[in-house]
């Protein structure tokens, strides 16, 4: 047995009710420390509605310290799919522990609610971001009401009626509104993606009319962009030779400037620096040497790069 504890506040007034849940993968926690401060903002301004607030929803897998319960070290998500929670709900009583976990959070809150912000987080080298179907009115006014700097536009999934899926994927299907958000990066709480992210859940709160107030808007524009244009407005700096890339202080979703410096390359062979400089002006979508699974795979953050390998990646707006 498994006690997955969750916070239920209710106004006192007719309105939506939205769930906020978090850790579905139990290295990204980014999202536990938003949920709790949430809970805060909830018990001061909910005004209208309900809020369902789950900081450890795969509880399991965040004490087994690892995205899937049944994961080992260095295994990437990709090696046990039937555990990995994101694609479970809505859960199946008779299935593996991750889907019975699932069934039961479904049935006691996620079955209750009009409208779900699920939180992620991945790898520290791609920018902070906001995913949403972009055919669904309700998930994009959600999504900009969120204000994270870079949205991705996504197409509705080719999945059987009934078929496991995503959490958000029937408030989508029926028009409801769901919305993932991935702050970057995996396995770290950080004060700036706590705050990108109660900016985001206090927003849509206020959307649903959960909350009085302005929304919290962000400076500069926000970068929305599709499977299909990112490839055109994304402009990649790959390692020109072999070396060791030293990074100059930028993160991703920075903006710079074009022929800014953004590290340089300590060349193994003649022991020369190269300088890597950014081709455009816009926001950093990708930042830093790195490869497949570095997600969970120490040897892919290695900042040793061979000629070709991607260092950077700038999205003009």
């Amino acid at each position: 047995e498994v006690r997955v504890p969750y916070w239920h506040l209710r106004s006192g007034q007719p309105g939506d009710v939205l769930a906020v849940t978090a850790a579905q993968h139990g290295n990204e926690v980014q999202g536990c420390e938003v949920v709790r401060a949430f809970r805060e903002v909830c018990e001061r301004d909910l005004r209208r509605g309900e809020v369902y607030l789950i900081p450890f929803t795969n509880l399991p897998a965040v004490r087994h310290r690892r995205s899937h319960t049944t994961l080992e070290g260095e295994q990437p998500y990709g090696e046990d799919l039937g555990e990995n929670m994101n694609r479970t709900w809505p859960g199946d009583p008779e299935g593996n522990d991750t889907e019975r976990l699932s069934h039961a959070i479904h049935q006691t809150v996620i079955s209750r609610c009009d409208h779900v912000l699920d939180l992620h987080s991945w790898s520290r080298f791609t920018a902070t971001c906001t995913l949403v179907r972009a055919e669904c009115a309700n998930a994009m006014a959600m999504a900009a009401a969120a204000q994270i700097r870079f949205t991705m536009k996504q197409e509705r999934p080719q999945l059987p009626d009934g078929a496991p899926a995503p959490i958000g994927v029937p408030f989508n299907n029926d028009g409801r509104g769901a919305l993932c958000i991935e702050l970057a990066p995996q396995w770290v709480i950080r004060d700036k993606e706590v705050r990108q992210g109660l900016r985001a859940a206090t927003n849509i709160a206020k959307l649903l009319h959960l909350m009085d107030g302005e929304m919290e808007r962000i400076g500069g524009p926000l970068v929305m962009f599709s499977a299909a244009d990112r490839e055109a407005r994304t402009h990649t700096l790959r390692a020109p030779r072999r070396g060791l890339f030293v990074e100059s202080g930028l993160e991703p979703s920075d903006y710079v400037e074009a022929g800014q410096k953004l590290g340089h390359l300590i060349c193994d062979d003649d022991l020369t620096t190269v300088d890597l400089i950014a081709p455009v002006s816009g926001y950093l979508w990708q930042y830093g040497c790195h490869r497949e699974h570095s997600d969970v795979r120490l040897p892919a953050m290695h900042p040793y790069a061979d000629e070709g390998d991607i260092l950077a990646a700038v999205m003009t707006v």
